[in-house]
C-alpha cells in the first residue's frame, strides 16, 4: 500500500476527500503532490487501493490501471482531496502547472463530461495582483 502521510494508508473514498465540481463550477485548487500509481477496485472492501507496485494476487481485484495521484487543497471546501488522472489529462495539467509557475494566479478544475467518461480538466486564472520586484535600498528613500 502507499501512504501520502506517515500513517495513513490511501485507500480510495473512505479517508480522503474527492473534490467534485457541479457542472459548470470552477474550484480554486492549490497543488500538493503528485504521484505515478496504480489504482485498483476492491468489490470486498468497495473501495479503491492504490498501490506503488501491481499486486501478484488480483484475483480479488477489478480495473486495474496507472495513474497519477494528485493530492490537491479545495478552497471552497477548505481540506485536502485527490484527484485521479489519467496521462493525457496530467499533460494537460502540467502546461497549466508550468504556466501556473511562470505567470501566478489561481488554477482552477472543472469537470466535463465526455461522451460516457467525465474528464478532469484544469485552467489557469490570472491573478489580479501585480507583482513587483523588490529592490534594495534604504526604506526612507521610498517614502
Amino acid at each position: 500500500m502507499v501512504s501520502l502521510e506517515e500513517d495513513k494508508i490511501l485507500q480510495g473514498k473512505g479517508i480522503y476527500y474527492h473534490p467534485r465540481p457541479e457542472p459548470g463550477e470552477k474550484i480554486p485548487i492549490q497543488v500538493l503532490n503528485f504521484r505515478k500509481l496504480f489504482a485498483a477496485w476492491s468489490p470486498e472492501l468497495k473501495k479503491t487501493l492504490y498501490f506503488e507496485k501491481l499486486p501478484e494476487d488480483k484475483e480479488n481485484l477489478k480495473r486495474a490501471r496507472e495513474i497519477i495521484l494528485l493530492q490537491v487543497y479545495d478552497w471552497l471546501a477548505g481540506r485536502e482531496g485527490v484527484i485521479e488522472l489519467t496521462e493525457l489529462e496530467f499533460k494537460q495539467f502540467m502546461e497549466v502547472y508550468e504556466a501556473f509557475l511562470e505567470e501566478l494566479g489561481e488554477i482552477q478544475y472543472i469537470r466535463r463530461k465526455k461522451g460516457r467518461r467525465t474528464e478532469n480538466i484544469f485552467e489557469l486564472k490570472e491573478s489580479p495582483y501585480v507583482v513587483r520586484e523588490v529592490r534594495k535600498g534604504p526604506f526612507s528613500d521610498k517614502l
